[in-house]
């Protein structure tokens, strides 16, 4: 996927609004795939990412945790764990699969994330849980091509 145009997404989330991904064209979007709300690994990952959050706004970043939970369940998720981003809700992993983030045999998304440069080309693409250096690393290195 690593160079690929991203695909498209409308999803709703947990601060009650729609997101959509052509509308967050000039920004780079990091969505972070995540099989579970309340596993140690799940909130490890996202609370990391969380405190990163205003590293990553320096760089005109917008970051979306994304799971298959409903919509009450991400907004309870996010208010509970402070956390400095929302999580969308893919019920059925439409999205994810769309990302090759999805396990069909057990019916939720495999650790994965995903960074999408302004232009809407993925630059950075890492099964499991990469460090917010690393992904910052990335952005750093696309706009470093642009320059």
């Amino acid at each position: 996927m690593l160079g690929t145009m991203a695909p498209d997404f409308s999803l709703e989330a947990s601060t009650a609004t729609k997101i959509t991904l052509c509308d967050l064209r000039g920004s780079f979007v990091v969505l972070i795939f995540y099989p579970a709300n309340d596993t140690p690994v799940c909130n490890r990952q996202l609370e990391e990412m969380s405190l990163s959050a205003s590293e990553l706004l320096q760089y005109n970043a917008r970051i979306f945790g994304v799971n298959t939970a409903n919509q009450g369940k991400a907004r309870e998720y996010c208010s509970r764990k402070k956390l400095d981003f929302p999580i969308l809700s893919d019920p059925g992993g439409t999205t994810a699969k769309k990302y090759q983030s999805f396990w069909s045999w057990i019916g939720t998304n495999k650790r994965t994330v995903v960074v999408i440069n302004p232009e809407g080309k993925i630059c950075f693409y890492q099964r499991g849980t990469p460090t917010p250096e690393q992904i910052v690393e990335s952005i750093q290195a696309d706009r470093a091509v642009k320059a």
